[in-house]
């Protein structure tokens, strides 16, 4: 997999895989057994099931074999979208690195192997930028306004290593994070007495971000660049998210006429948008 230019979390999750089908009794060796420790999981839903085909079945190939591959239906689950506040703990009560990459993850919608290879040339502080340029799951490099506070967040890491979350041995990895995360969600939910933090994972504010951000716009173009997208299906979903989250099923607009370039100005630093010109005034809009 690692000659076939498979990224080391994938590498790492199909043995973690593997190793799950032999702790349940499976030989690995023999396609019958897997298939049988598979079909009997009763806990595994069918896209976890799917996964697991998937995965055994690029083993399979590794060795030589082939098997009669089960059949298990993917569906489309609506992922969970936390409250800010929510991710705001998480933030609050994180370690150093830990935090700021959530921060990263909450302000640019990052995917976390993204915002871990991040380098310290990707960071702008005099434009307040930061530059993907390692992207993932074939997604678009990017470049992202951020604010002042999130770049002194990223300021205060050490710059012993050319990456702004590197350690000695190079870049630190996706599934250390992820465990990080882990702890803190389980310390954080208890603490909090809030078990919804227990389902937030950095792809989570992925989706958070997604969602949030078509709100703020209803430009699903716009919501694409941001995170990288390639096919804008893949963008689509957070049109219903925020629907979902917001309980939005028509727009609706606060409107402003003026008379004086003045006025137009105080409108448009509060998020108003120029409309159209109707009998000497200038009329503005505003998402409610």
């Amino acid at each position: 997999m690692k000659k076939q230019g498979y990224s080391e979390s994938t590498i790492k999750f199909r043995g973690y895989i593997l190793h799950n089908l032999m702790r349940r009794g499976a030989n690995i060796l023999d396609p019958e057994s897997v298939k049988e420790t598979i079909a009997y999981a009763d806990e595994w839903n069918e896209n976890t099931k799917s996964t697991r085909v998937l995965n055994y079945a690029s083993f399979l190939k590794f060795l030589g074999l082939t098997w009669e591959e089960p059949r298990y239906k993917r569906t489309s689950r609506i992922p969970f979208i936390p409250t800010e506040k929510e991710i705001n703990d998480l933030v609050a009560h994180a370690g150093k690195k830990l935090s700021v990459a959530l921060a990263i993850a909450k302000e640019t919608g990052a995917r976390i192997g993204e915002i871990l290879r991040l380098k310290w040339t990707d960071i702008n502080d005099e434009n307040k930028t930061v530059i993907f340029n390692s992207p993932e799951k074939g997604s678009n490099s990017r470049i992202i306004n951020i604010s002042s506070t999130l770049l002194g967040m990223i300021m205060t890491l050490p710059k012993k290593y050319g990456y702004v979350f590197g350690t000695p041995n190079g870049i630190a990895t996706s599934s250390g994070y992820s465990s990080r995360l882990a702890n803190v969600r389980k310390r954080c939910s208890w603490k909090l007495n809030n078990p919804r933090l227990n389902q937030i994972s950095f792809h989570t504010i992925r989706h958070w971000k997604g969602t949030m951000e078509y709100h703020k716009t209803k430009d699903i173009l716009h919501v694409k660049e941001l995170l990288g997208h390639k096919n804008i299906n893949n963008t689509l979903i957070y049109i219903n998210l925020e629907r979902a989250v917001f309980k939005t099923s028509n727009d609706e607009f606060t409107v402003r006429a003026v008379n004086t370039l003045e006025e137009a100005c105080k409108l448009l630093e509060v998020g108003f948008e120029y409309v159209t010109d109707i009998n000497g005034k200038k009329l503005f809009r505003k998402r409610k």
